[in-house]
């Protein structure tokens, strides 16, 4: 450990080559003090030489491929709060910095200490003038994120949000001990939400800081996959049942299956067994959504994706 406040906590899945880039481009544009702990939740057990080869500071972890985003993160804020780390910073590994997006973060978390996330504006890496996200709404009725990519939000400076996307997100460890880690029920998608809830629950606030600007390679090819689509009517009926009485979460899980029927029929299998696993299944693994998309490749539904 170097002394320094803040952990970054990069998880490696998909090409070595991404997440090469994201390193070295923390290397060179990021001035504020931090540690890197890579943790790898893809198939290549070859990762690690490859990565130390070029940053042999950085410290290592192999999870496995069957470990979801959340878990995969958890991984490493565990190691950040048993080193004591003042902060810890979730990165995916398709991000580049291009300026110190660090040090307006963490002005903000030591100038106001109820902030217990807090998160940049994030651009289209292949458009750099274009906003992706800078903080996003949860539509509390149907489980559904929404990312706030309005220029106008830029001009409100440091501004409280719903919920943060997981391509970056700075916490306060002081305030996880509190509201805990990011629930590993979720494989992929909705935990941010889950856990932006939670700190604001516990009386901290989550916030979107414009003065902080990251770059992300926003992929949108696998999408609309079985397996994703699958995940993520799962993970909307997991966040209704977790925010809500069982009668109101059954409720409003009814009217995200009429409505996701309502605009794509064909995905009619994989919307009621994503519904009837989320009470079977506690949590799932990529091998069971690896099932999901091997079962359905015969069915005409996988014929619309």
């Amino acid at each position: 450990m170097s002394g320094a406040k803040t952990l970054i906590i990069i998880l490696h899945f998909g090409p070595t080559q991404d997440t090469l880039e994201c390193l070295a481009s923390l290397k060179g544009s990021v001035d504020t003090p931090f540690d890197v702990f890579v943790v790898n939740n893809g198939p290549d057990k070859d990762v690690e030489g490859s990565l130390k080869a070029e940053h042999p500071e950085i410290t290592y972890h192999y999870a496995g491929f069957e470990t979801g985003f959340a878990a995969g993160n958890n991984i490493g804020l565990r190691y950040s709060l048993e080193h004591s780390y003042g902060y810890s910073l979730l990165l995916n590994n398709d991000t580049i910095a291009e300026q110190d997006f660090l040090k307006p973060l963490v002005s903000l978390m030591e100038e106001d200490q109820s902030v217990a996330l807090a998160g940049p504006a994030i651009y289209y890496y292949d458009n750099k003038d274009r906003l992706w996200s800078c903080g996003g709404k949860i539509r509390w009725w149907s489980g559904g994120l929404c990312g706030n990519a309005n220029p106008e939000r830029l001009l409100l400076g440091s501004h409280d949000v719903g919920h943060l996307p997981g391509a970056c997100i700075l916490a306060r460890n002081q305030a996880v001990r509190k509201i805990g880690l990011m629930s590993d029920q979720y494989f992929l998608g909705v935990e941010e939400a889950d856990w932006a809830i939670r700190a604001r629950r516990n009386g901290f606030k989550v916030v979107a800081e414009p003065k902080a600007k990251l770059l992300h390679k926003v992929g949108v090819s696998s999408r609309f996959t079985p397996e994703l689509v699958y995940n993520a009517y799962r993970n909307r009926f997991l966040f209704l049942r977790r925010q809500y009485p069982v009668v109101v979460s059954l409720f409003l899980s009814c009217g995200v299956i009429l409505n996701g029927l309502r605009k794509r029929w064909s995905s009619r299998r994989i919307c009621l067994r994503a519904f009837k696993d989320h009470f079977k299944y506690s949590d799932i693994r990529r091998s069971h959504l690896n099932a999901v998309r091997n079962e359905m490749k015969n069915e005409r539904e996988l014929q619309a994706w």
